[in-house]
């Protein structure tokens, strides 16, 4: 019985891996009681815990054959993962084989960047119950930004912590109960209202005086004085036939996107709530000065669609007259066909619509298939830019796109000028960049090459970038399925980056690019130098 038991715990354990390292700081000290989590790979994968000894060390056990992501935490150290440079990427996996043991895999936990300090009032009184937000001047390369966000005490202070490497602006900004601003109204004066505030005390996020942090350290004494501003009425109607069914609203937007000041007039809407009346009309109270974008939007069973937008300038007085233009969401018909002769099959196809730029965040993607013939049809298209995305098997592209016969440049399509057919034109002979990186060695963290159509000035549109994850023990990459025209290829050292969401961190970068031109079936080779992501980590 003893020899049968012992087989049976033999055969169980046969095949387990095990995972052990060590925790350091930036300094290469040990870093004690370190949370170590290690998650594989899919939603079923093991996912197991161990803390870090006096010496740093740590080790899991028990763990069956994959891939899985290592990362480590503890209080007062930002959150790293095995090779990761940001505190929400995941780094590099680690492949585990049945029955093996890996060791070294370290992992470097830098020390957090703290600010605080406290926000006053106009009288200087202590302000209690204000947000404060640490706002990054440039994204940083992690998926949240880099920033956080807190509540002042009964003493108006606060205390920011779990910040990276950066500059940043604080932006102070406190709303009344249910949303509501408190409003001072003095005969013979304009209505106030408190304003959300920049440190040290501006309402101007370009007067801001930015707070720089650097690894470990803590910034204190900062104080936030709270300024007040006018806020004013805007009205105005909406022009046009609207659909019947559900009611349609208009809403409000501060054009510029900065911290919590990023929907509405930055703080509350008092009285006005967006609903159209019977003759068209609505109002907003309370508004800030500032530059606003008023959207009409009514719901559709495929998400909120857009029926028309103006832009208004608000200043010190009430804003009144403002007329909205609004129509129905067009129904949009098209039809996909091949290129050349003679035409290739491509079966039936997925076309989706995503809004593209600043209007991204209005509706889920719509999403429609083509018939055996390649005709598809939306019923509802909100009038603003979208992205057209078409789901192509391996080695088909979408070569061009017509709408009512003219030629558009790309693959955002502003339907609030275009209404007409659209005709899809598909290649079975796509382009491709390939190439060596320099500068990457088997140590290197996780490296990416991209590819962007070019433009001037320079941007990023949804959609029409090219992004490959490169392995560093053989630093050469190909990208293929390329619409043929123009890029800049660029190779960067972290995959996990959103920092190319910034128009800024491509004009800094325009001189590191290589500007690649591919026709329809070419391969190009270009060789490129690898950009450290500490370029722009105390940006």
């Amino acid at each position: 019985m003893k020899s049968s038991l012992f087989l049976l715990l033999a055969v169980s354990a046969w095949g387990q891996a095990s995972i052990a390292g060590r925790i350091l700081d930036s300094t290469g000290a040990p870093v004690n009681r370190a949370v170590v989590t290690v998650e594989g790979e899919g939603g079923e994968a093991r996912r197991a815990k161990a803390m870090s000894g006096e010496d740093g060390s740590y080790q899991i056990a028990g763990l069956a054959k994959g891939r899985y992501w290592i990362s480590a935490e503890k209080t007062g150290f930002l959150r790293r993962s095995y090779r990761g440079r940001t505190a929400d990427g995941y780094g590099d996996p680690v492949t585990l084989e049945a029955g093996t043991a890996k060791s070294g895999i370290d992992i470097n936990l830098p020390r957090q960047g703290v600010i605080s300090g406290r926000v006053v009032d106009e009288a200087g009184e202590p302000a209690e119950r204000v947000m404060v937000q640490a706002i990054p001047l440039r994204k940083q390369t992690g998926r949240s930004g880099g920033g956080t966000a807190t509540m002042t005490n009964d003493l108006g202070e606060f205390r920011l912590a779990k910040l990276a490497p950066g500059n940043y602006r604080l932006l102070a900004s406190r709303a009344g109960e249910r949303g509501e601003l408190l409003v001072e109204r003095l005969p013979g004066k304009a209505a106030t209202a408190e304003a959300p505030t920049y440190f040290p005390g501006t309402v101007d996020a370009l007067s801001a005086s930015p707070i720089k942090v650097n690894a470990g350290e803590e910034r204190t004494g900062a104080e936030i004085r709270l300024q007040r501003s006018t806020v004013v009425r805007l009205a105005g109607r909406v022009a046009g036939d609207l659909p019947s069914g559900r009611g349609a609203r208009v809403s409000l937007r501060a054009s510029t996107e900065t911290g919590i000041g990023r929907f509405g007039p930055m703080g509350g809407m008092g009285g006005g709530d967006g609903a159209i009346g019977p003759d068209g009309s609505f109002s907003f109270q309370n508004v800030r000065p500032g530059e606003y974008s008023l959207t009409v939007t009514q719901m559709d069973r495929g998400g909120p669609k857009t029926l028309g937008r103006q832009t208004v300038s608000v200043g010190q007085q009430d804003v009144s007259g403002v007329t909205i233009n609004a129509a129905a969401a067009p129904k949009i018909d098209g039809r996909i066909r091949a290129a050349g002769e003679p035409p290739f099959s491509f079966g039936r196809l997925d076309v989706s619509l995503s809004g593209s730029g600043a209007y991204r965040e209005f509706g889920p993607p719509t999403s429609v298939k083509s018939d055996e013939n390649g005709n598809f049809s939306f019923a509802a298209v909100s009038r603003d830019r979208q992205m057209l995305s078409v789901k192509t098997p391996a080695g088909i592209i979408v070569k061009a796109v017509y709408a009512a016969g003219q030629l558009l440049p790309g693959l955002e399509i502003d339907f609030s000028v275009v209404t007409g057919p659209l005709e899809i034109v598909l290649s079975d002979k796509p382009a491709a960049i390939t190439g060596t990186i320099e500068g990457v060695s088997p140590d290197s963290p996780r490296v990416a090459v991209w590819a962007v159509p070019d433009a001037e000035p320079f941007f990023l549109p949804a959609g029409s970038a090219k992004k490959l994850r490169v392995n560093s023990d053989s630093p050469s990459f190909t990208l293929d399925s390329l619409r043929p025209g123009t890029y800049r290829v660029l190779a960067f050292e972290d995959a996990e980056s959103d920092i190319f969401n910034d128009v800024s961190a491509w004009e800094q970068l325009k001189a590191q690019t290589a500007t690649v031109k591919v026709g329809e079936g070419e391969s190009v080779q270009v060789k490129l130098k690898l950009v450290s992501a500490r370029e722009f980590e105390l940006n």
